[in-house]
């Protein structure tokens, strides 16, 4: 008895001590392997949605006021002007906050004269003026003179005031100043006593309005730091037409030539109908998140979601929602290895010319061997003639036999070495035929992806019908999926390296090299696919890994990661 618990005594110090050993970090040797080094499309990103936004929005509107004194709206204004890049901000406007607030459009350049007025109609009484106030002559002229203040100002900016009601604007109204009459007849003297309203000892003073022409009351307009002043109406109105269009941070004063903007407060205040106000917001918000560096909208149809990420790469975001994949900076179609530029170019390319290339191009080839009309109806290029049994591919009509080599040779545009000395006519022809070797492969692997597509549909069917047969469960079947997955995946890279391919200059034979090393491994692991069922599983999976392999080392040597 002694001895078992000597035993045990003895069992529980070891299994502590090794413990220990296990568990103490500091002499562990084990590295940790930095992601980015050995994956070239490691991207760390989070899907957002639209309140987590706002909220992530105003936390920097807040900040940027808090540090400058500033009022919140014109924060969001500065913010939105220099793409939210605080530290810019605060840096510009301690050296010079006027020289911000006019390149940022918040204020005019310099003091703009206000607008001349139209003529009254003869029939339209004068009517009496003092400052903010209307002054009439006797031929009919009228001279407006208005009293404004800055929009989104800070105190600390000199001859900008923010008016307490309606931050960034102004009233017209005034309430001192002389009246100034001039006039030749007595008529004239009749009429505009009549238009002043005498209560007692008191009276308000009017103002002409340049846009729709009529004299109101000086506390219906509003004006900006422009110091163009116009009636509230007219103000409603401009709005309404400019959001009927989707402009929305960037609607502008309505005088002529003049860019300064309107602050949101004023449309918000302005704006009579819940449906307009709404989709105003809604179109500021939009705004505000395009102008974000690190926001992105997801492309996915009606999807809400927002990507962010510090890191402004070309690189794959997927939406958590929809699913959808895109390039996260130019949002596009994810197009790794070629770079944004390059793939703008491309398809405004394909977009003028690809009419020629469908024309040129024929649907159906002849088998080189029996001249059998032949239908591609599956994704891998590897061709078997039904007729005559020859393998052939479906690209260059070689024999399938010569692209067993190491050089895949199909993939790769034979340049004319004499092409410089060929008339201008021959150069066309032969600037066409080389956009079209690269067309050609572009739209075959894209509608090799569609057609792999149902090769995978098929699959799951007869795997089904296996299943519910008893042969095997889901997970016995699951390797083809993931050979399947992994064939679209390379498949999708291999589509995109034309494009690179037609606007490369530089290590052309190095990037044609390893292109054809991956076109010649999917073409293999396509093969497999299609006939997964009597492939042996191991061979399948060793097929996997190797074209994967070409893939990643293709992206690390010529995918364009930095920001």
């Amino acid at each position: 008895m002694a001895d078992q618990e000597s035993d045990m005594e003895y069992s529980s110090d070891n299994d502590y001590e090794f413990e220990d050993y296990y568990n103490s970090g500091e002499d562990c040797d084990i590295e940790q392997i930095d992601p980015k080094r050995t994956d070239p499309e490691y991207f760390v990103y989070e899907c957002l949605n639209v309140e987590e936004v706002e909220k992530l929005l105003n936390e920097s509107v807040e900040k940027l006021s808090t540090q400058l004194q500033i009022t919140p709206s014109l924060a969001k204004v500065l913010l939105h002007e220099t793409r939210w890049n605080t530290a810019e901000v605060i840096e510009r406007y301690r050296n010079n906050a006027s020289n911000l607030l006019v390149s940022a459009r918040i204020k005019a350049a310099a003091p703009s004269v206000p607008p001349s007025p139209p003529q009254l109609p003869p029939a339209v009484p004068s009517t009496s003026s003092s400052h903010g106030a209307v002054a009439s002559g006797g031929a009919g002229t009228t001279t407006t003179t208005t009293t404004t203040s800055c929009s989104f100002t800070a105190p600390s900016v000199p001859g900008c005031s923010a008016s307490p009601a309606i931050p960034g604007t102004s009233s017209s109204s005034s309430s001192s100043g002389s009246t100034t009459t001039t006039s030749n007849s007595s008529s004239a003297k009749s009429h505009q006593t009549s238009s002043t309203t005498m209560t007692g000892a008191c009276c308000y003073r009017t103002q002409l309005c340049p846009v729709c022409v009529t004299v109101q009351s000086t506390d219906k307009f509003h004006s900006l730091a422009c110091q163009h002043s116009f009636c509230r109406d007219c103000w409603a109105m401009h709005f309404e037409i400019q959001i009927g269009q989707g402009i929305s941070t960037q609607i502008e004063c309505m005088e002529q030539r003049c860019d300064v903007r309107v602050p949101e407060d004023l449309v918000l205040t302005l704006l009579n109908r819940p449906m307009l106000r709404d989709k105003y917001q809604q179109f500021t918000f939009a705004d505000y998140v395009k102008s974000h560096p690190e926001l992105r909208f997801c492309p996915g149809p009606n999807c809400q979601t927002i990507i962010r990420s510090q890191d402004i790469s070309p690189k794959k975001a997927v939406c958590r929602m929809c699913k959808t994949a895109f390039c996260f900076r130019c949002g596009t179609d994810y197009h790794a290895p070629t770079d944004c530029q390059i793939i703008r170019k491309w398809l405004t390319k394909c977009a003028d010319d690809s009419e020629t290339a469908n024309y040129i191009s024929a649907h159906t080839k002849d088998c080189p061997k029996c001249h059998i009309c032949i239908e591609k109806n599956g994704g891998c290029n590897h061709m078997q003639c039904f007729n005559c049994k020859h393998d052939f591919c479906w690209m260059c009509l070689g024999d399938w036999k010569a692209h067993g080599s190491e050089y895949y040779e199909c993939s790769r545009y034979k340049e004319n070495p004499n092409i410089a000395h060929e008339s201008v006519h021959a150069q066309a022809r032969e600037a066409l035929k080389k956009y079209l070797h690269y067309y050609e492969r572009w739209e075959n692997h894209s509608k090799s992806l569609q057609l792999e597509q149902q090769t995978l549909d098929r699959m799951r069917t007869r795997i089904n019908e296996k299943v519910m047969k008893g042969l095997g469960t889901w997970i016995d079947w699951q390797h083809l999926f993931d050979a399947a997955t992994l064939l679209a995946k390379c498949r999708y890279t291999l589509q995109y390296t034309y494009p690179y391919a037609y606007y490369m200059e530089s290590r052309k034979e190095l990037f044609e090299y390893q292109q054809a090393q991956l076109e010649a491994e999917i073409e293999n692991l396509s093969w497999k696919v299609e006939r997964a069922e009597t492939t042996d599983r191991g061979e399948l999976e060793n097929q996997m890994d190797i074209a994967e392999k070409r893939r990643t080392t293709l992206l690390k040597d010529f995918f364009p990661t930095e920001a």
